[in-house]
């Protein structure tokens, strides 16, 4: 079989295949659109060949194949428009105007949305939608004035009213087949296993769900019926966008844009029909605008309610994969300390230290090498395992040990079968699949010692933390004097400030975050509490700053006594300190507000702002009404405390 060649390219049959499909549809969508010309004008009053087109050329776009598809779709509309009986000019500049604007939408699409960083073009977030729809309105206004221009050069009439018709019907036609389109993609992504940051996988409704989706789909059927079938004669059919926002709230984007392509079919093939409600317009070309329009509008309501969705189940995601982070860190940290005081009072560290790594990394077994002075690496401890002494060559030709601990790198083998240099009776004897080799260096790069991991069941990924960890027990087996060092390295990573102990600003960050996805799951109050502490500046202008630093540190401590144990207390910056209260409403966190103003050292006061959490809000939103209160209580003469009102809308 001949391939057809792009130049200096290869183009195999499944690329064309993939053309030859989107030219049939682009076809098959043309043909539509010219049976709907209004007579006189030359009008089409829907050309959904404007969306096949717009995804078309974007998802071809950067293929073998993108030259003949563009010329394939310029050949489509001109064979269509000649077909169909228009006038050898006005068809060529039709299809002229069809590319042009949809190369137009491509180019404007990929600079304006988030598509540039990512291997192929998406509809994900507002960022997306928000480039989608600039340039959907700039291509198709671009393609309504050239398409316009290009039936004036035939006998066809045309005016303002057909340029806003042209256009209108090409954004909602770009906007509705573009959208379903690339969340298609994204479920053939999804199903490929392809990784891309932000993408939520399909969310098949099951059991309840399930059966609200029936729900929504019957409700759906029957608004539609009911405004476009049995009431036609009343203006009823903008309140169908309550089911819009019901589908994109509460199900799968994909499903919202599914929805979108169908309910739009329905409107425009009725009031073409002379049916429903916008058929009470007499003008035809008025009638096609207001349909488009409300096709156009309803499809972005829907998109924008469900992407914003998106984002914030995006968002919790990420505070869910930052708290098992964080507590995974914790058990690290634990285990650290566990290891140091074994390294430190065994007898026997070498044993210490292989328990610990098998500890920390959740292997079945961990043995120490190190060189016995004769010329051999030998194993010196092991925990886990019913190994029997290991002795190897230290020459790095014959031996991976000797390599690994003659470069000082480690090295992971996710099938240790397969790994050169690895002894397959010992593997065998074992019946090990995955291991890991860390070097113990002593100063900058003198290896003493080499520990070796051993899992039974396949490993796949070694992540970095993982490396971390073991990177600093294998040093324990070296430098067990120095683990005072590596325990200052731990405390400074937990985050806290230096001057009061207290968690610093990155902390609160972190667990604020979770504090309110915790609330949202469990529909419990959180109070948030903004201090600062009155005069400071004048006090440290007085006093000097030691004595500021003396009362910021009895302050902290004071706080914190009147706080309870499940509760978060920060240094927000300079004199300000935030307090979470989780399970505590305003009015009972006034009152820890006030023991804390009373428990000011040195004969200080202190301000406080106090808000409770609404549902949808962020914590930076909530510690923004604090920080009014607080604000609010300094222009009412400080030393108070002032509860921040709730919003007036409430999104969640």
């Amino acid at each position: 079989m001949t391939t057809a060649r792009i130049p200096g390219t290869a183009v195999g049959p499944a690329d064309l295949a993939r053309t030859t499909a989107f030219a049939l549809l682009f076809a098959v969508a043309a043909v539509i659109g010219r049976l709907t010309v209004v007579d006189g004008t030359g009008v089409n009053l829907v050309w959904p060949a404007a969306g096949v087109g717009a995804l078309w050329l974007l998802l071809q776009h950067g293929r073998r194949t993108f030259a003949l598809d563009c010329a394939l779709l310029a050949a489509v509309v001109l064979l269509t428009d000649l077909l169909t009986g228009a006038e050898p000019l006005v068809a060529a500049s039709l299809a002229a105007v069809n590319l042009g604007q949809a190369g137009l939408f491509v180019l404007l699409y990929r600079r304006l949305s988030a598509s540039a960083a990512r291997t192929c073009p998406l509809l994900l977030d507002m960022r997306d939608l928000t480039g989608l729809l600039l340039a959907t309105g700039l291509a198709t206004t671009a393609g309504a004035v050239a398409g316009t221009l290009a039936l004036a050069l035939g006998d066809a009439s045309w005016s303002a009213l057909g340029l806003v018709v042209w256009q209108t019907r090409n954004g909602a036609a770009v906007l509705v087949v573009v959208a379903l389109g690339l969340r298609a993609r994204q479920l053939l992504v999804g199903r490929r296993g392809a990784p891309v940051e932000g993408m939520l996988p399909f969310d098949v409704p099951r059991g309840w769900r399930a059966c609200e989706l029936g729900l929504a789909v019957v409700a759906s059927v029957l608004g539609n019926v009911a405004v476009f079938h049995w009431m036609p004669d009343y203006p009823i059919a903008f309140p169908l966008f309550a089911l819009t926002a019901w589908v994109a709230l509460r199900f799968d984007t994909g499903l919202t844009a599914l929805r979108t392509t169908s309910v739009s079919v329905v409107a425009v093939v009725y009031t073409l029909q002379g049916e429903g409600p916008f058929a009470a317009v007499d003008d035809v070309l008025v009638r096609a605008g207001i349909v488009q329009a409300y096709v156009a509008l309803g499809a972005a309501l829907g998109l924008a309610l469900a992407l914003n969705r998106d984002e914030r189940l995006v968002l919790v995601d990420r505070l869910r994969d930052a708290a098992e982070y964080s507590q995974e860190r914790h058990r690290q940290v634990e285990v650290l300390a566990r290891a140091s005081r074994m390294v430190l009072m065994a007898e026997d560290p070498r044993a210490a230290v292989c328990a610990a790594v098998r500890e920390a990394v959740g292997a079945d077994g961990a043995y120490l090498i190190e060189p016995d002075g004769e010329g051999h690496l030998v194993s010196t401890a092991v925990d886990g395992l019913d190994l029997p002494p290991l002795a190897f060559s230290t020459d790095p030709a014959s031996s991976m040990t000797a390599r690994i601990f003659r470069d000082g790198e480690p090295c992971f083998a996710s099938d240790v079968a397969v790994e050169p240099g690895v002894s397959s009776a010992v593997v065998e004897h074992l019946d090990i699949a995955s291991a890991a080799w860390q070097p113990a260096i002593l100063g900058e790069d003198r290896v003493v010692a080499l520990i070796g991991i051993m899992w039974r069941q396949p490993v796949d990924v070694f992540c970095a933390t993982t490396r971390g960890v073991l990177a600093v027990l294998g040093n324990e087996a070296a430098r067990a004097i120095e683990r005072g060092n590596h325990l200052d390295e731990l405390a400074r990573a937990a985050a806290r400030d230096q001057l009061t102990g207290l968690a610093n600003r990155r902390r609160w960050d972190e667990m604020s975050g979770v504090e309110v996805s915790r609330a949202q799951r469990n529909r419990l109050p959180l109070t948030l509490l903004l201090l600062d502490l009155d005069h400071f500046k004048a006090y440290n202008d007085t006093f000097g700053h030691a004595a500021g630093d003396v009362l910021l540190r009895e302050f902290a401590e004071a706080a914190t006594g009147c706080l309870r144990d499940g509760d978060l207390i920060a240094r927000w910056g300079g004199e300000e300190f935030v307090v979470a209260l989780p399970d505590c409403s305003d009015e009972e966190a006034r009152t820890v507000a006030e023991r804390i103003i009373a428990a000011v050292p040195f004969g200080q006061t202190a301000t406080v702002g106090i808000a409770q959490w609404c549902r949808g809000e962020s914590a930076a939103d909530t510690l923004a009404r604090a920080d009014a209160a607080l604000y609010a209580g300094k222009d009412a003469g400080r030393a108070r405390a002032v509860l921040a009102p709730q919003p007036g809308v409430v999104v969640g």
